[in-house]
């Protein structure tokens, strides 16, 4: 992982096994604010580009910053796209955002829930710069 030591990849890691393990994401992965994808997987029916996929959810990312920015918030902890039979999910995790991808829409809910909370243990431990 991009200039992180092993220990913090290997902290990351852990917390994407724990997201994994609490949720049936069909993909999941750790990106830079600068879109750089840092870790990746999907199921293999999920046919995705994960170099393309992760610099697209940067610019949703950046975009949803610059649109709260403009209405005078901060902070953009999170950004939902949901499509008719699928959803993305953008968690902002300090210096990483998270992104978690579903066919079962039933399970937004209870996903929203896990990235609230590994989004905001990643912040603790890799705050913005």
């Amino acid at each position: 992982m991009s200039n992180l030591t092993q220990d913090e990849a290997h902290n990351l890691s852990l917390f994407l096994g724990n997201i994994t393990e609490h949720t049936e994401l069909e993909a999941l992965a750790l990106i830079t604010r600068e879109g750089l994808r840092l870790a990746f997987s999907c199921i293999p029916e999920y046919n995705v580009d994960p170099d393309l996929f992760s610099s697209l959810s940067a610019v949703v990312m950046q975009s949803g910053q610059d649109s709260i920015e403009s209405l005078g918030f901060n902070n953009l902890l999170e950004v939902v796209l949901r499509g008719g039979d699928a959803f993305i999910i953008l968690s902002s995790a300090g210096r990483f955002f998270l992104m978690g991808a579903s066919r079962k829409i039933e399970d937004l809910g209870k996903i929203v829930t896990v990235f609230r909370y590994y989004a905001q243990e990643i912040s603790k431990r890799y705050p913005m710069t």
